[in-house]
């Protein structure tokens, strides 16, 4: 990518063949004529930044500009070291007419910085994930923040992002008491292109509208399927919201301060997209105490039915709007317990942790001789009963209000195994910190886990937690297959289905880990 070039005025900087002008404030150094960028030597005082002062007997400067220079290919070559630059001029505008939302276009300065917004200045050698589109920057890339009317508060502003050089590489919010610091909506890409970010409210209206098109395509919903993810936060270029579709109604959770204050906006467009019969805005205690936003679950509207169906591959489930954790279903492993039950026929079966009941369902369903379903919730596990019951697999399925590390070390005392094991437990990392802790529980129980596998069985086990990658939780599996003295063999790992896109600069975002594994 190109930089902006040197100083604007009356005339180029620097000397012919000598050193271009020294970087403005706001926009890059050149390398006119092949020299470093540094301090010219005509044209004002060095770093003087846009609009120097003159050299004396010169010329007088008219009104302030800047320079937004783009290199142009010579013999069509592509434009870089020595290549001659067009420089297109803008007005600086008087700061007392910048107001509102709106967002200058090119050659961004404190003085055009609109009101409301802060600046925030990256650290040398930081910028490029933002340039190619990584959505979060913490703090750690951070030099400087800059306000437009004051320090900025606990509860953030919209900002317009810069890399060292002064280029506005993007906009988002600033957050200085979340963990991400600055959420990127919108990515400049190239100082190719004109600084020209569009609203955010639109922003969010016209990708919603794409989430769904984009579903669409993939076949949601259908007729044995009406429960899906409509966006998947970053996956679809809106960090912090998630929305999912749960049959008539659309469950909403809110991870950003922005997202929150724009909640009316988001309801507007699912409503338009989808009329459902009720909108459920959830934000949850991790969200609470990173973002620095009220824990909320509320119905829009207040009345209506609470209770609704859902179906997932022809399998039906009775939902709570009132009382459902997160977004209320966790359609995230459809895939998965499809494919885990086409395993299941003539197996018994372990389900813990099984919320719903939605991997023991497809395997009862499959043919398996015996499936018990496991988990420490009431409410889970009558959610669970009653899903059986509704699709007829009542007969085939145990459902026990109990802890599932309780329940297989019990298991392995009393010398019970299952030929097919899943275990699916809740995000056990909630931050790096919690690492080192998460990978001692993950081992806890994936070896009680494996102490309980029939010989020739299969287990299925997973991990929604993104902060612990491929490489840790392989290396987790070794370490409890060794305290039995086996080995450990991977068969198929498994992830997130195609209605949770992620994007390639920003891995962090494919978090679920389902692996099929057999013991030697």
């Amino acid at each position: 990518m190109t930089n902006q070039g040197g100083r604007g005025g009356a005339k180029p900087a620097g000397k012919a063949g000598g050193k271009a002008g020294g970087p403005g404030r706001f926009s890059g150094p050149g390398k006119a004529g092949g020299g470093k960028p540094g301090a010219g030597k005509a044209g004002g005082k060095p770093g003087a930044g846009p609009g120097g002062a003159a050299k004396a007997g010169g010329k007088p400067r008219g009104p302030k500009v800047f320079s937004h220079a783009r290199p142009r290919p010579e013999g069509g070559k592509v434009a870089g070291k020595g290549a001659r630059s067009t420089a297109i001029a803008f007005v600086q505008e008087d700061p007392a007419e910048v107001a509102g939302p709106a967002v200058p276009s090119v050659g961004v300065t404190r003085a055009m910085l609109p009101r409301g917004f802060v600046r925030v200045l990256l650290a040398k050698g930081k910028s490029k994930p933002f340039w190619i589109g990584h959505p979060w920057i913490f703090s750690g890339a951070i030099a400087k923040v800059e306000g437009a009317g004051g320090p900025v508060g606990v509860e953030g502003a919209p900002c317009i992002v810069e890399d060292e050089r002064g280029n506005a590489l993007g906009t988002g919010f600033y957050s200085p008491e979340a963990q991400i610091a600055v959420r990127l909506h919108w990515h400049r890409r190239t100082t190719d292109l004109p600084f020209e970010p569009p609203e955010f409210l639109g922003l969010i209206r016209e990708r919603i509208a794409a989430a769904v098109r984009l579903r669409a395509q993939l076949g949601f919903p259908n007729e044995r399927t009406n429960v899906y993810r409509v966006v998947n936060a970053e996956g679809d270029y809106l960090p912090g919201l998630i929305v999912d579709r749960l049959g008539s109604a659309v469950s909403v959770q809110l991870g950003s301060r922005p997202m929150l204050d724009a909640r009316n906006v988001i309801a507007a467009a699912l409503r338009e997209a989808f009329k459902p019969s009720r909108i459920a805005f959830t934000v949850t205690e991790t969200a609470s105490r990173l973002e620095g936003i009220p824990v909320t679950h509320e119905l829009e509207p207040e009345s209506g039915e609470d209770e609704i169906e859902v179906r997932e591959d022809g399998l039906r489930y009775r939902i709570d709007l009132g009382s459902m954790q997160k977004t209320g279903f966790y359609c995230d492993q459809r895939e998965n317990r499809i494919r885990f039950a086409a395993l299941c026929a003539g197996k018994s079966v372990l389900d813990a942790y099984c919320h719903f009941g939605g991997f023991g369902l497809q395997a009862a369903r499959a043919g398996a001789t015996k499936v018990v379903q496991v988990d420490t919730s009431n409410p889970v596990i009558a959610a669970a009963r009653a899903a059986a019951e509704l699709n007829g697999l009542e007969g085939k399925i145990e459902a026990l209000n109990d802890d599932a590390i309780n329940y297989l070390k019990e298991s392995q005392a009393l010398g019970r195994s299952w030929e097919r094991i899943v275990v699916d437990p809740p995000k056990l990392a909630q931050g790096r910190g919690h690492l080192e802790d998460a990978l001692q529980k993950y081992a806890r129980l994936n070896t009680l886990a494996m102490a309980t596998l029939a010989p020739g069985g299969l287990l299925l086990t997973n991990s929604c937690s993104r902060h612990v990658g491929e490489e840790e939780f392989g290396r987790m599996l070794t370490e409890a297959g060794h305290r039995l003295r086996k080995g450990v063999r991977v068969l198929e790992r498994w992830g997130q289905p195609a209605d949770h896109p992620t994007l390639t600069v920003a891995p962090e975002g494919r978090y679920l880990k389902s692996w099929l594994v057999a013991l030697d």
